[in-house]
Parts: C-alpha cells; sequence; structure tokens
C-alpha cells in the first residue's frame, strides 16, 4: 500500500474548466468555414490514405467506432480528398443478343456515350420506321415487284395451259375458283356442259365421264403444287428484292452511327443488328399495308406500342456517368439485396403472364460506384436476407451478375441470365467495433475482403483549436439548419459540454451529434427571446432544460430520502455505515444515486458474505471486486494470524441488478469500522475502486455521482462539512456544474482525493490509519479484535458451521471410525 502524508480537500479552481473564449480567435461563428473535415482523428486518417491509395482489390476499409450524425458527409469528403485516380468510369449498358435472347450482353463505353447510343439507336428507329415504308411504296420497288409477278405469273399460265391441253384430250375443260381449288367440266359440241346436261347424262356416260376425271386428278394436284411453290418462289424474291431495297438503306445509317462509338464488341453487334433488322422488315411495314390477319396479330402483341414493337433495338442504360466529373462515391442507407446488387424486373402482360426482357435490369448501388467507392453500413448489410453472402461472392470474384432475390420465386421464374459485369470498386464499411471483432475472428472472408481498418476515437483532445473545430460544427449547423450564429462565449460552453459528455477536462467528444443537440436547442431559446446571436447563457439554459426533462426519476429518489422513505444519514457518524455512491444509465440521461452501505461481524470462519451475490443481484465485476477485498484484508491483517471472522455486506434498500467496482472502498471501510467498532463520517460519501494493495483507482461517473450527491445534501440542507471522497485519478474528470463549483467555493461543500485507503480511512475516522504494530491506530483496532475473534475460535474449536476449526500444523482429535470392520481385518 502506498503512503500519502493525507488526503487532499480540492479547491473550487481545481474543479472548474477554464476556457477563454478570447483565444479562439473570432467574435461569431458567421467568421468561420463550415466544418468538413475529420478532425483529430489522425490514426483514422493515415488508414484512410493506405485504404484509398494501395491498388490491391481486396484492400476495402472498415470504419470503426464512427458514430453520430453527419458521419457519411465526413466520410464521402475523406474520401474525395484522398482520390488518386480522378479518371470517370465507363457507362454501362445492356443489349439484345439476337443469337441468345435469355443472355443480355453487358457493354461498357465511354462515360457520356451509353445515353448517346440510347439516342442514337432511338433516332435510327425513328428514322428506318420512316424510310423503309415509303422505300417499299417507291415506283421502282413497285416495278421490281411487277417483274417478278409478271415472270410468275406467265410460269403458273404455262403450267395450268398444260393441265388444259390434257383435259381437252379427255374432252374436258379446267376451271379454278377463286380459292384455288380446280374443277373438271364435261365438253359438248365444244362448250362446257350445262349441270341440266350432265343430269341427263345416261349411267354408262357419267362412268365414262369420272373415269377421265380420275386420270385427270393427278394431273391437277401435280399442278396445284407447281403453282403453290410458285407462289413461294416469288414471295421470296420479292423479301430479297425487298431486302435489297432495306439493305441500301440500312447499310449507310449502321456505318455511319458505328463510326461514332469506339467498342469491339458493339462492332461485333452492329452486323447482328442490321441482319435482324433486314429479316424482320415487318415491324417497320404500316400497319394499313399488312393482311388482316397478320395485322390483327401484330396488334394483339402489342405492335401498335412502339417500346413493345422495337424492342429487340433499344439500349438498356443501366450505368450512366455522363454527370461525372470524379470517380463516384455513392451512399448506401439501405443496403438490401436490390438497391445494392440490382434487379431484373417482370411485368403482367395482357394475357396474364409474369415476363420480362432486357431492358428491365435494373442496376444497384455496386453498379453506380463501380469505378469508385461505395459506403454503407455494415449492420444494415449483415441484418438483411442473403445481402452479406452475395457481397463476399461479389466482392471476391470482382464480378456483378444481376438475378432476381425473391422470397416468392417458386411462384415466378425469369429466364434471363444477364452478362456479368466487371468490378472495380472500393467498399466502406461502418460499423461498430465488435462487429469487426467478431466478423474478424469467425468469419475467414471477412479477413480476406476488409484488410483496413480506420478506428475512430469517440474523444479528442482539447487543445488550442478545439473552439475554432466546434465554431465551425456550429456553422455547418447554420448554414444547413438556418441556426443563429453563436458567439464565442457560447462555444466555450459548447466546449464545456463536449469536456462534459467526454468526462475529462483535457478532452472533448468528437460525437458532434450530441453537441449539435445542445447547439440547436440552444439556438430556440435564443430565438425565443428575439435574439440575433446565441450566447452563453443560452447553452446553460439548453443544458438545464435537457437535465429537466429527464431528471423525473432522480428527483423521486431525492424526495424519498428526504422525507425519510429511504434511509439516508448526512450528519454525525455511524459505526458500520458509510454512503456510496452508484450511477443509474437510463440511456439519454445518468445521474447519480447515494446508497447506504452497511456490514455486520461476528466471531466465526464463514469469511465475507456478499448479500448481493447471494441474492442474486450482483454482476460478475461487482463479485470480482469483493475477492479482491478479500485479498486485500489477507495482506493487510493475516501475515502472522489467520484471518478468521464471519461478516456481510449489503447495499441497503436496493431492489435491482448492481453492477461495477466502485464501490469497493465503501466496502472496505464499512468493513473495517464494523470490524474496529470505529464510527465513520455521515456527511461524506465515497466512490472509488481498490486493489489487493490499498491503491484506490479510477471509477467512472464521477461528475454524476458528485452532483448526485450535492443534490440530495442541498434538499436536505448544505452544513458546510458535507462532501464527497474521489480517486486522486479521478480529479481529472471533474467537469461540474456551476452550482456545484459556486457551493465549493463558498466552503458548503467539498471534494476530497485519495490515492489509497490510508487517507480515506483518515477521511471517515479523524484518526491515524497507523499499521497493525501501533494498536491505537485505526489498523491496531483492526488487528486486535480480529486476534479476539481468532482466540475465540481457538478456545471452542469450533466453527460457526459446527465443524472442527483446523490451523495448519496443528493435529485434530479426529472421532473413531462408526463403521464394523471388513471381513479379515
Amino acid at each position: 500500500m502506498t503512503d500519502s502524508p493525507q488526503y487532499r480537500a480540492l479547491s473550487a479552481d481545481e474543479v472548474t474548466l477554464d476556457i477563454n473564449p478570447k483565444s479562439f480567435g473570432f467574435k461569431t461563428t458567421k467568421e468561420l468555414e463550415p466544418l468538413a473535415d475529420i478532425v483529430g482523428q489522425p490514426r483514422a486518417l493515415r488508414a484512410l490514405d493506405l485504404g484509398t491509395g494501395i491498388r490491391h482489390p481486396n484492400y476495402h476499409i472498415y470504419i470503426s467506432g464512427l458514430v453520430g450524425t453527419g458521419r457519411t458527409e465526413l466520410i464521402t469528403h475523406a474520401l474525395r480528398q484522398r482520390v488518386l485516380d480522378d479518371s470517370i468510369p465507363d457507362d454501362w449498358v445492356y443489349l439484345n443478343n439476337f443469337d441468345e435472347p435469355d443472355a443480355p450482353l453487358a457493354i461498357n463505353l465511354t462515360a457520356g456515350q451509353g445515353v448517346l447510343l440510347r439516342q442514337e439507336m432511338e433516332n435510327l428507329i425513328e428514322q428506318l420506321q420512316e424510310l423503309l415504308p415509303k422505300a417499299f411504296k417507291e415506283e421502282d420497288f413497285g416495278k421490281e415487284k411487277e417483274k417478278l409477278r409478271q415472270v410468275y405469273r406467265k410460269r403458273g399460265d404455262e403450267v395450268f395451259d398444260k393441265l388444259q391441253k390434257l383435259a381437252g384430250e379427255h374432252g374436258m375443260t379446267v376451271q379454278q375458283m377463286p380459292d384455288g381449288q380446280i374443277i373438271f367440266i364435261p365438253l359438248k359440241d365444244g362448250r362446257p356442259m350445262t349441270q341440266q346436261e350432265i343430269e341427263q347424262l345416261t349411267p354408262e356416260q357419267m362412268q365414262e365421264i369420272e373415269s377421265h376425271q380420275d386420270a385427270l386428278v393427278e394431273m391437277a394436284g401435280r399442278v396445284l403444287q407447281e403453282q403453290r411453290e410458285i407462289q413461294r418462289q416469288l414471295s421470296t424474291d420479292v423479301r430479297e428484292v425487298a431486302r435489297k431495297f432495306a439493305t441500301q438503306i440500312i447499310e449507310p445509317m449502321v456505318t455511319d452511327l458505328q463510326k461514332k462509338f469506339d467498342s469491339p464488341k458493339l462492332n461485333d453487334w452492329f452486323p447482328r443488328f442490321k441482319q435482324h433488322v433486314i429479316e424482320h422488315l415487318n415491324l417497320f411495314r404500316d400497319i394499313s399495308d399488312m393482311p388482316p390477319q397478320m395485322a390483327q396479330m401484330l396488334v394483339g402483341e402489342g405492335g401498335l406500342d412502339p417500346e413493345q414493337r422495337f424492342l429487340e433495338y433499344r439500349v438498356n442504360v443501366v450505368v450512366d456517368n455522363s454527370q461525372l466529373k470524379e470517380p463516384p462515391i455513392i451512399v448506401e442507407d439501405s443496403p438490401n439485396y436490390r438497391n445494392l446488387f440490382g434487379t431484373i424486373e417482370r411485368i403482367v402482360d395482357r394475357s396474364g403472364r409474369v415476363i420480362t426482357n432486357f431492358t428491365r435490369i435494373k442496376s444497384g448501388s455496386l453498379h453506380k460506384a463501380n469505378g469508385g467507392y461505395l459506403v454503407i453500413n455494415l449492420m444494415d448489410a449483415l441484418v438483411e436476407p442473403f445481402v452479406w453472402k452475395e457481397l463476399k461472392r461479389t466482392l471476391k470474384s470482382r464480378a456483378l451478375e444481376i438475378q432476381i432475390q425473391d422470397p416468392f420465386s417458386m411462384f415466378s421464374a425469369s429466364a434471363l441470365q444477364p452478362e456479368s459485369i466487371p468490378l472495380n470498386i472500393r467498399l466502406v464499411a461502418m460499423g461498430e467495433p465488435l462487429i469487426y471483432h467478431l466478423l474478424y475472428l469467425h468469419d475467414e472472408d471477412f479477413r480476406e475482403i476488409f484488410r483496413v481498418k480506420a478506428d475512430f476515437d469517440t474523444e479528442i483532445d482539447r487543445n488550442g483549436e478545439t473552439g475554432q473545430i466546434y465554431g465551425m460544427l456550429v456553422r455547418q449547423l447554420s448554414d444547413k439548419e438556418n441556426l443563429l450564429p453563436f458567439d464565442a462565449g457560447a462555444v466555450a460552453e459548447l466546449v464545456r459540454v463536449g469536456s462534459r459528455l467526454a468526462s475529462d477536462k483535457k478532452k472533448v467528444t468528437s460525437i458532434f451529434s450530441h453537441v449539435a443537440d445542445v447547439a440547436r436547442e440552444a439556438g430556440f431559446w435564443a430565438e425565443q427571446d428575439k435574439q440575433k446571436v446565441v450566447k452563453a447563457q443560452y447553452v446553460h439554459q439548453a443544458v438545464q432544460e435537457q437535465i429537466y426533462r429527464s431528471d423525473l426519476l432522480a428527483e423521486q429518489i431525492r424526495n424519498l430520502i428526504s422525507d425519510g422513505t429511504l434511509l439516508f444519514q448526512l450528519e454525525g457518524s455511524e459505526t458500520s455505515q458509510v454512503n456510496g455512491l452508484a450511477v443509474v444509465d437510463l440511456g439519454d440521461y445518468a445521474f447519480g444515486r447515494p446508497s447506504r452501505l452497511t456490514a455486520s461481524v461476528g466471531v466465526g470462519t464463514a469469511g465475507i458474505i456478499n448479500i448481493e451475490r447471494e441474492s442474486r443481484l450482483s454482476g460478475n465485476t461487482y463479485d470480482k471486486s469483493m475477492l479482491i477485498l478479500e485479498g486485500l484484508l489477507r495482506n493487510l491483517y493475516a501475515s502472522e494470524q489467520p484471518l478468521t471472522l464471519s461478516a456481510s455486506i449489503a447495499m441497503e434498500q436496493s431492489y435491482g441488478g448492481i453492477d461495477g467496482d466502485s464501490a469497493s472502498v465503501a466496502e472496505l471501510l464499512c468493513l473495517l469500522s464494523a470490524i474496529a467498532e470505529v464510527p465513520l463520517r455521515q456527511d461524506l460519501a465515497v466512490t472509488g475502486s481498490v486493489n489487493q494493495w490499498g491503491e484506490v483507482q479510477a471509477i467512472g461517473g464521477v461528475n454524476e455521482k458528485v452532483e448526485g450527491f450535492f443534490d440530495v445534501c442541498r434538499a436536505h440542507g448544505l452544513s458546510g462539512t458535507q462532501g464527497v471522497c474521489i480517486p486522486e485519478s479521478n480529479v481529472q474528470n471533474l467537469v461540474l456544474r456551476a452550482d456545484v463549483i459556486e457551493a465549493i467555493r463558498e466552503g458548503q461543500f467539498h471534494i476530497y482525493a485519495v490515492s489509497d485507503v490510508n487517507q480515506a480511512i483518515e477521511l471517515f475516522t479523524g484518526m491515524p490509519a497507523g499499521d497493525i504494530s501501533d494498536r491505537k491506530s485505526f489498523h491496531g483496532k483492526v488487528i486486535e479484535r480480529l486476534s479476539e475473534i481468532a482466540e475465540l475460535l481457538l478456545e471452542q474449536k469450533m466453527t460457526d458451521t459446527g465443524r472442527l476449526l483446523w490451523i495448519p500444523g496443528t493435529p485434530l482429535d479426529m472421532p473413531s471410525d462408526p463403521r464394523p470392520p471388513l471381513p479379515g481385518n
């Protein structure tokens, strides 16, 4: 145990955070630029430098610990400042694959050419819609078709004349009906017989005519087949003529369009496009010129809608970088599957079928950020179905495949398999430190993908630039939210709020969203008073209003103490009783809650009974502190004799869970007071952790604990002797309220700092701590009482549990074995 001369009473100046507004270098925040850079995080910025500068594909960045509103703006700004390659990534389009329609082609073009290709193709289709029907109506095309018809009509007449001649040899004539059917009519006197004449024929004559007809039927079949072949050849030749005319129109237009784009894959696609147009010229014919059956079928398939009619020729621009002036930095606030990886939309046609096509391919954030940076919240991605597994696969394969991820996919299907797009991206994932460590330990892919961790601290050093930083934060809020400007005094008060949130005089919080909330509320109260500039008093008012809104439970506890419902003593001295301090954290608000600790000691060997643990109300840290307390007692008092006692320690009127080690000094004082029967001051409260050598260690929530006890004392009535005992190492954490500082300055309240338990003993008992060799000192009284307990136990040779007391090296008179001897013994 370290020996310090005496506990130390802190002066008002020692607990006051003195900030000079004149050192900020500005009068109001109007003179400052808005806060746009990450400040006070050199370790994180160096990590960003590495992550953005290295070329390896798997050096993705994990942002750890950055919290608060506006963090995405800070990250995007930091990334933009560190972009080394300012080249603009290519556009990406999907085109119809004429060879395999279910596998659309992905083609990259120079930024801006994707939209240009779409516009040029739309213009080309419009021109073909206008020029091709006109070409088919022109005189040259009509003459060519008529010439072919005459040639094939002559061939058809020659075939029919052969049939006519053969029929004449059989005494019959041939007549072809409008539907193409051929009938044979008998001749009489060189003319066709009438129906009446045929009916007057004898059966023998009819039989002879029928025999002639049978001979002509086979010939008639060959004639019909020959006519159909002639008609087919005519149609083929007419279509070939149409192709030649269409090629003369299409060829130069496609060639001119092809010269505008420098893409090997697009150069391979244009000939297939040209061939497809020539093979489907009917798409460009006017509906009025088509046969009724064909026109009706085309209308039923959506032929009147140009988008559906010429669907195969459309250009689907999935990534358009025409407006970019630097590599993209995309922030995806909702990283679900569709938003990240894109999708293939489906539609219901007129017949109720669920269909899709390559124009329904939609890009995701990964496509838009390709060639740049994508910023996501990793926790949001982890909780979304299928996202994390697909994201890892995509980053490892460096290829983007667009698929439909539908939980109801069993009821619908997509036959499309679009060609994948090469991925060149730097992923920036934000999340909690715990998420990083868990994934790093349990996910092998995570270790391979995220090789750069940018660790952000929640606190930054308070120095000469802190006022400027907080002033720039206010200026940023003024620009975004029309917040009133702050004068230097108000900014100084904000810095004090930042130190209070950091619980350290030498630091301020870097969670600027908390400071921004105070600034907004201070601006509101200033506006209520018709002020044009926010002064320090309004920042102070905003803090007080926040406390007032959340302080209901703390006030109820103070009232219970004041009216005696919660037993508490704030004056005089008592044995085996001390005032401890705890912190109640409600999430949005934390306050100090005084607690009454008591101890009881008796003869026995049960040791120290932790009542909280026995009732299962204590946490692991609290239980550990009790075991450390036992170790300290052994170090202090068990060097020459056994440590034998039965004692219990409890936190009175505490009915909820308790954890932490900040009550261990209070528990030690309470227990030693009970052993030595020396009273402790009740006008003081104590907080602090103790180790096995009696050194008092720092604890958390020191400001809330001091202020919580001060509020209770003030409600009871300040006596001028009341105060709090805290660890010496916590002095730097004191950023107290103005009313507490004023009470200390006036001598109405006190704060004492101790570095070991001897100083605390002397403060609470008013007698020297001494050592075990001095029987008049506090430790001497403790060892004297422990010796008495040991002697009583030796005299009785029994413990409080009914068992024989065993002292190492001392033989015991064991009773004989009551069991009968074994056979043979």
